[in-house]
């Protein structure tokens, strides 16, 4: 399998924000980042808003427009280009739906709870399981798309990931804009809010695609009920992860144009997150051999035996190396 349809995917889909009901006390200015993550947490979860954001990342800028609804099952959420060919991304409780009126195509691939893309836009943190290995640090105040701010910084303690700098609407905890740092100090990847607006309620025709008509072809991704019993029993393990990352997801999948079925299995540190392909060898035409790059985002591709692997994230190329040469095949029972 490339890697290629499916980072398409999931850099257009900003696994954005999600917001804050009754969580509009003020955090007093003494107040930790710690506590200042917490009620980001609960501005990702808890709030309605449409806005537009820009996404920079490997010399290219995209602008979009966000409809976000809050609710128990995680939110959904409409995205529409507003630069580049014309897209519109579709996130529900079940699935992602990519839709591209150009091309008259739907890309559908499972949504996993884990997944937040762009890397630049963290899921919900846990300060307590990433002290081990992320410093966090007030840098001060700002201000984002006529919001108030707290400046918050993530700061890794080695190579094997990025920190973060986090701009946080000082009276919502809401994150207005979020910068991805390598080992140096320098941004890789930004998002940040032009406009935002909170919404007592957001209405379903905002949540509705404009586009998707007969002649669309659907190409839809992740379909693992159909797999036979024997195509689910090969199974992986790496033998040395980086500290502090842990397996957080496996799976295997019915993947679109590859034969074989694709085991697919997620390692996270509580913030950064790494996915691991793994197919049988010869499924693709264009598998990847050794690494790749595209902005903050590393790929290492390699072949085990039968099988190829393609492990990418948006970490350092260091890590996806160090996870890519400690798979292992673990043979079947």
């Amino acid at each position: 399998m490339t890697v290629g349809p499916r980072l398409a995917i999931t850099l257009l889909m900003c696994g954005l924000l999600a917001p804050a009901a009754q969580a509009d006390a003020h955090s007093g200015p003494g107040s930790s980042p710690q506590v200042w993550l917490q009620r980001m947490n609960l501005a990702l979860r808890d709030r309605n808003y449409t806005g537009t954001f820009v996404y920079v990342h490997a010399d290219h800028l995209e602008s979009m427009r966000i409809f976000h609804r809050a609710d128990a099952q995680g939110g959904i959420e409409r995205l529409v280009s507003l630069t580049g060919p014309p897209s519109e991304v579709i996130r529900d409780h079940h699935s992602v739906k990519c839709i591209l009126p150009e091309s008259r195509m739907v890309l559908v691939e499972r949504r996993y709870a884990a997944e937040r893309f762009p890397a630049a836009l963290p899921a919900s943190i846990s300060a307590a399981r990433l002290a081990a290995n992320y410093d966090f640090k007030d840098l001060g105040d700002g201000r984002i798309a006529g919001y108030r701010s707290k400046i918050i910084g993530i700061l890794p303690r080695d190579q094997y990931r990025y920190g973060y700098r986090l701009w946080l609407d000082a009276h919502t905890g809401m994150l207005l804009r979020s910068d991805l740092l390598n080992a140096d100090g320098h941004t890789v990847e930004r998002v940040m809010f032009t406009m935002l607006q909170y919404h007592k309620s957001i209405p379903d025709k905002e949540l509705q695609a404009t586009e998707i008509g007969r002649g669309f072809v659907w190409n839809i991704q992740g379909d693992s009920e159909k797999l036979s019993p024997a195509e689910t029993r090969v199974s992986w393990r790496a033998t040395k992860l980086p500290p502090g990352f842990v397996l957080s997801l496996t799976d295997v999948q019915r993947v679109a144009g590859v034969e074989q079925p694709v085991r697919h299995l997620v390692f996270s540190d509580g913030l950064a997150s790494v996915s691991v392909f793994a197919e049988a060898a010869g499924a693709s035409h264009n598998a990847l051999i050794g690494p790749s790059q595209m902005g903050a985002v590393n790929a290492f591709g390699r072949q085990v035996g039968d099988h190829h692997l393609t492990v990418v994230g948006a970490v350092p190329a260091a890590t996806v190396r160090l996870i890519a040469n400690s798979m292992r095949l673990v043979p079947s029972p």
